[in-house]
Protein backbone atom coordinates (compact mmCIF):
# COMPACT_ATOMS: atom_id res chain seq x y z
CA UNK A 1 0.00 0.00 0.00
CA UNK A 2 2.37 2.30 0.90
CA UNK A 3 4.27 2.08 -2.88
CA UNK A 4 1.36 2.81 -3.98
CA UNK A 5 0.86 6.17 -1.75
CA UNK A 6 4.36 7.39 -2.51
CA UNK A 7 3.97 6.76 -6.78
CA UNK A 8 0.43 8.76 -6.18
CA UNK A 9 2.85 11.34 -4.40
CA UNK A 10 5.00 11.69 -7.36
CA UNK A 11 2.21 11.37 -10.02
CA UNK A 12 0.66 14.74 -8.42
CA UNK A 13 4.02 16.68 -8.31
CA UNK A 14 5.03 15.94 -11.30
CA UNK A 15 1.60 17.14 -12.57
CA UNK A 16 1.71 20.37 -10.57
CA UNK A 17 5.44 21.23 -11.64
CA UNK A 18 4.02 20.66 -15.31
CA UNK A 19 1.07 22.88 -15.06
CA UNK A 20 2.95 25.64 -13.05
CA UNK A 21 5.54 25.65 -15.68
CA UNK A 22 3.36 25.73 -18.56
CA UNK A 23 1.52 29.25 -17.33
CA UNK A 24 5.40 30.30 -16.61
CA UNK A 25 5.83 30.07 -19.98
CA UNK A 26 2.43 31.66 -21.06
CA UNK A 27 3.16 34.76 -18.33
CA UNK A 28 6.11 35.91 -19.81
CA UNK A 29 6.66 35.14 -23.77
CA UNK A 30 10.12 35.88 -24.59
CA UNK A 31 10.89 39.15 -27.23
CA UNK A 32 13.48 39.63 -29.52
CA UNK A 33 13.39 43.30 -30.99
CA UNK A 34 14.90 43.46 -34.69
CA UNK A 35 16.15 46.91 -36.28
CA UNK A 36 14.56 47.47 -39.31
CA UNK A 37 17.26 49.89 -40.72
CA UNK A 38 20.46 47.71 -40.23
CA UNK A 39 21.51 45.78 -43.19
CA UNK A 40 22.92 42.34 -42.51
CA UNK A 41 26.87 42.42 -43.06
CA UNK A 42 27.98 40.31 -45.77
CA UNK A 43 31.52 39.17 -46.14
CA UNK A 44 33.84 40.39 -48.91
CA UNK A 45 34.80 38.83 -52.42
CA UNK A 46 37.98 38.34 -53.59
CA UNK A 47 38.31 38.02 -57.59
CA UNK A 48 40.49 35.42 -59.09
CA UNK A 49 43.14 36.77 -61.52
CA UNK A 50 42.88 33.78 -63.29
CA UNK A 51 38.98 32.22 -64.24
CA UNK A 52 37.82 35.83 -63.31
CA UNK A 53 35.44 34.47 -60.35
CA UNK A 54 34.65 35.89 -57.63
CA UNK A 55 34.97 33.89 -54.19
CA UNK A 56 34.32 34.87 -50.46
CA UNK A 57 37.75 35.84 -48.80
CA UNK A 58 37.71 33.55 -46.39
CA UNK A 59 37.42 30.75 -48.80
CA UNK A 60 39.50 31.65 -51.34
CA UNK A 61 42.95 30.31 -51.82
CA UNK A 62 45.60 32.87 -51.05
CA UNK A 63 49.25 32.94 -52.03
CA UNK A 64 51.93 36.16 -52.28
CA UNK A 65 53.34 35.99 -55.81
CA UNK A 66 56.52 38.67 -56.83
CA UNK A 67 55.49 40.77 -52.92
CA UNK A 68 52.05 40.39 -53.93
CA UNK A 69 49.00 39.00 -52.21
CA UNK A 70 46.78 37.10 -55.07
CA UNK A 71 43.45 35.38 -54.19
CA UNK A 72 42.35 31.85 -55.91
CA UNK A 73 39.75 30.06 -56.19
CA UNK A 74 41.15 26.77 -55.94
CA UNK A 75 44.15 24.89 -56.48
CA UNK A 76 44.12 24.17 -59.76
CA UNK A 77 43.45 28.11 -60.65
CA UNK A 78 46.63 29.10 -59.11
CA UNK A 79 48.66 26.43 -60.59
CA UNK A 80 47.20 27.67 -63.87
CA UNK A 81 48.34 30.73 -63.22
CA UNK A 82 51.54 30.39 -62.54
CA UNK A 83 52.10 27.98 -65.07
CA UNK A 84 50.49 30.86 -67.83
CA UNK A 85 52.67 33.61 -66.04
CA UNK A 86 56.17 31.83 -67.03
Amino acid sequence: MNIIKVLAILVLIYVSYRIVTMFRGMKSPEVRAYRVNETPKGEDLVQDPFCKTYVPKSQAYVKEIDGKTHCFCSRECFEKYLTEKK
